[in-house]
């Protein structure tokens, strides 16, 4: 749905970050495509009158070869001729990567922001009159700088790989000192706009710098960093973030929550994106090992992405399991200018089925 707003503040300005959020959240409205294939519709209460003309034009990924559901389009413009720009247009792009900005005054020069996550991109459109048209060669999203901390039974970086996107890797694996120089180090993190947590990092950061380690990451997050944790990394999300998630038995202790039961399930997809994407609301999720980190619940200030209802080791006997209906098993919030997105089941290739990667990719553009 393309939205144009006319502000009455004269000393508006364009939040990147809080667009960021926004997109994140509500990315692919379910009833935001028309029969041509591009975004359409407005708000005619707000749209000026006499402003007829628009930019259409499509997103990729950056290796140029998928289009990039749900990103964030906008552009602003002046009404009154007063020198600041007080309306902006809005849209998001559809399973195919369009947009379409409508409403706008002819004769003049635009700048087109499109944000996904962490991912940006900006078109610059002299617009004379009718609709302006954007190569499809201009399409693909400026990558952010991710740093991966590898882990024994996750390897997030293979994806990131596969996208074509740069990352720095810190070992995190057993006895390594890598990740926790990295982690202790907060202007070492404020290099990157993304950092990944695979399962299975070794567990030196809480027994020797617990405080330490979760306060950096609570101000990362905070200053407008992004972090995304799977399966046994989730004590990086629950210790500096301990009101947002639930876990299953007491999520206080570390390790506690590793409860889940090997198996395959049919999750229901909550997010629209995701949804969009896939081009079903069920997903297929392989949860490969034993003692799974199982997610209970999650705050008020919580968008679930999948749930599914699962099964769940009661004590760490393995001898007794109960079902947990409606689990969910990948959850998104935002800390301050900042992400947090973490999923019970893992991210290797070998373990992933078709869902789970279009799922995966999905997150990644999305952090």
């Amino acid at each position: 749905m393309v939205r144009v707003f006319v502000l009455a503040l004269v000393s508006w300005m364009v939040g990147c970050t809080e667009y960021k959020l926004e997109a994140g959240a509500d990315a692919f409205p379910a009833d935001d495509t028309a029969s041509d294939g591009w975004g359409s519709g407005s708000d005619d209460t707000a749209t000026p009158s006499g402003y007829d003309s628009g930019i259409r034009g499509r997103v990729c990924d950056s290796l140029g070869d998928g289009w990039v559901v749900g990103a964030y389009v906008y552009t602003t413009f002046d009404t009154d001729g007063d020198g600041e720009h007080d309306a902006r247009v809005e849209d998001s792009t559809d399973i195919e990567g369009r947009f379409h900005l409508t409403g706008l005054p002819g004769g003049r020069d635009y700048v087109v922001n499109v944000v996904k996550g962490s991912f940006e991109l900006t078109f610059d459109v002299s617009l004379t009159s009718g609709t302006y048209e954007i190569p499809e060669e201009e399409c693909a999203l400026a990558p952010p700088r991710i740093a991966v901390i590898s882990g024994d039974y996750d390897h997030i970086e293979d994806i990131i790989a596969s996208m074509g996107l740069e990352y720095t890797l810190f070992e995190g694996s057993y006895y390594s000192e890598d990740y926790l120089n990295f982690l202790r180090d907060p202007a070492a993190m404020a290099e990157f706009d993304i950092i990944f947590f695979n399962c299975g990092v070794n567990t030196d950061w809480y027994a020797y710098y617990p405080d330490e380690v979760r306060g950096n990451i609570r101000d990362f997050v905070i200053a407008g960093g992004s972090v995304y944790a799977s399966d046994w990394a989730y004590f990086f999300v629950e210790s500096s973030f301990p009101a947002w998630l639930t876990f299953y038995g007491n999520d206080a202790e570390y390790g506690a929550a590793q409860r889940g039961v090997a198996g395959t399930s049919m999750a229901r997809v909550e997010d629209l994106t995701m949804q969009a994407i896939i081009g079903e609301p069920l997903a297929e999720i392989n949860f490969d090992l034993d003692l799974w980190v199982v997610l209970e619940s999650v705050g008020p200030d919580v968008d679930v992405l999948l749930s599914a209802s699962v099964q769940a080791y009661t004590d760490m006997s393995g001898l007794y399991t109960s079902t947990i209906s409606e689990a969910p098993i990948a959850a998104r919030f935002n800390v301050g200018e900042g992400r947090v997105i973490y999923t019970a089941f893992h991210n290797e290739h070998a373990a992933t089925t078709l869902d789970m990667t279009d799922i995966l990719e999905e997150i990644i553009l999305s952090l």
